[in-house]
């Protein structure tokens, strides 16, 4: 029996002759009374031993006490909800890992299952093997990642995981798989060896100064198109038997050093790796944004299409004289959206209907009326836009909903694994072929068969939103 079963017995049971009285228990002792287990246990277990126990525990886990805090607010929510949604998320915040940060909804999740599996569990239980996996990025090789970062964020570039990846190929590969460590090895090495004005100030990944947010009209337009959605009252096999998700993409190949650097720069999100106290310098504000769209003398603004249909993602890289989004370029989309699921299914049950987002070459920014290019196009091809001729009623703002973002978020998250050392000198075909093989890879490791048939979860989320953004 460890030393909280000890100290948690039978109520009122003590060893000695008789019950000490309160002064007694205060001070741990009682005059011609045989010292029993109760205060033998109360010697031993001291101060920092209770502490260790209840605060101790490997990095990046909860501890007993965390673990406890976290299962007492998953009874409340059940208690006091009538439903789990938004549980993991919420109970998330509230609770944190040693060595600081705050864990996934998904890992608060996994926790509540093992509680509700095992009938002895207690707080601070340990399954498996206690090290986990053996790190990889100890000793030197945690050392050469963190100068590297500090040497990009001196420069003005930034770390990111790609410019890791890239500046420190050697130290960032996983011996025992031969791949690419993956991004939370690298944040660990960030947090625990890098700082910035003083050595204790080591850095976070915390918020910069400017964010966009949803504007009260965007929120609204996305919850009537939501609840529109639910009127037609598909079922998530017929979206997935019938659509093909598709757009128009596009990648900026910088072609000199410094606009690679400016592009990686435009990259940093809405958090950062700084210290507390320095999100107002300059090395830490975001980058401009329109550097990774626009494009000049020293790029190569690279097309392709994303198409998602039953399942499966595939890729069609565009020429040099793709005219971009325009009128002639959703046509040209069109054909060969027609030509890829033919390939696919010969049989003539390829799906027909398009699910594009308002892009100014599918629809009129300012009417939502479908331009006559794409009508026509969809007319020679023998296939339909879903919301059909006028699209009004879609919003602009529907990136997190619209099931190919994702897919090309997966795609643009492998490319950022394999970012050659020096990105100025990747060709458009190599390029392509890095495409390529990303997206080969997310068919082969990422359920995107199961992706295909979220629209209905996502729509049924964006009411309970109210309009508001998706929780990740």
């Amino acid at each position: 029996m460890g030393y909280l079963g000890c100290l948690c017995g039978r109520k009122g049971q003590w060893d000695g002759p008789h019950t000490p009285t309160a002064e007694q228990r205060k001070h741990g002792s009682s005059p011609g009374v045989r010292p029993g287990p109760w205060q033998q246990h109360m010697a031993r277990a001291d101060q920092e031993t209770l502490k260790r126990l209840w605060l101790g525990g490997r990095q990046g886990t909860l501890c007993a006490r965390e673990q406890a805090r976290a299962w007492a607010l998953r009874e409340r929510w059940v208690h006091e909800e009538d439903n789990t949604y938004g549980m993991g998320e919420a109970i998330a915040k509230r609770v944190k890992k040693v060595g600081g940060g705050h864990p996934t909804p998904a890992a608060v999740m996994k926790l509540f299952a093992k509680v509700d599996e095992d009938s002895d569990w207690f707080p601070g239980k340990l399954y498996g093997e206690r090290g986990g996996r053996t790190r990889v990025l100890v000793g030197v090789k945690a050392t050469a990642v963190a100068a590297s970062a500090k040497a990009q964020k001196t420069g003005g570039q930034g770390p990111t995981y790609s410019s890791i990846l890239a500046a420190c190929p050697d130290a960032t590969r996983n011996p025992q798989t031969g791949q690419a460590v993956d991004k939370k090895a690298i944040y660990t090495v960030f947090r625990e060896l890098c700082s910035g004005e003083t050595p204790e100030k080591t850095w976070n990944h915390q918020a910069r100064f400017a964010r966009v947010a949803l504007t009260g009209a965007q929120m609204l337009k996305r919850l009537a198109w939501a609840q529109h959605m639910q009127t037609l009252r598909h079922t998530a096999d017929w979206y997935y038997r019938k659509l093909v998700w598709c757009d128009l993409c596009n990648s900026i190949l910088p072609r000199t050093e410094q606009k690679a650097q400016e592009l990686a720069l435009a990259r940093k999100g809405g958090k950062g790796w700084m210290s507390d106290g320095s999100q107002s310098r300059a090395i830490n504000l975001r980058g401009n944004s329109s550097a990774l769209k626009q494009n000049s003398w020293n790029t190569v603004r690279l097309w392709w299409i994303p198409i998602l249909a039953r399942g499966k993602l595939h890729v069609e890289v565009l020429g040099d004289a793709f005219p971009g989004e325009t009128e002639a370029g959703a046509a040209t989309m069109v054909a060969k959206v027609r030509a890829a699921p033919n390939v696919r299914f010969p049989n003539g049950d390829a799906p027909t209907t398009l699910f594009t987002d308002r892009g100014a070459g599918f629809f009129h920014p300012g009417t939502g009326g479908i331009t006559a290019g794409f009508q026509q196009a969809l007319r020679d091809h023998g296939l339909r836009a879903f919301m059909g001729d006028d699209a009004s009623l879609q919003p602009g703002a529907l990136q997190e909903v619209m099931l190919h973002e994702t897919a090309v978020a997966w795609c643009r998250y492998k490319l950022a694994r394999c970012l050659p050392a020096r990105p100025w000198l990747e060709t458009p075909e190599e390029y392509r072929t890095r495409l390529k093989a990303a997206v080969a890879e997310v068919n082969a490791t990422h359920d995107v068969d199961s992706l295909c048939k979220e629209l209905p979860a996502r729509v049924a989320q964006l009411i309970l939103a109210e309009g508001g953004r998706l929780a990740k």
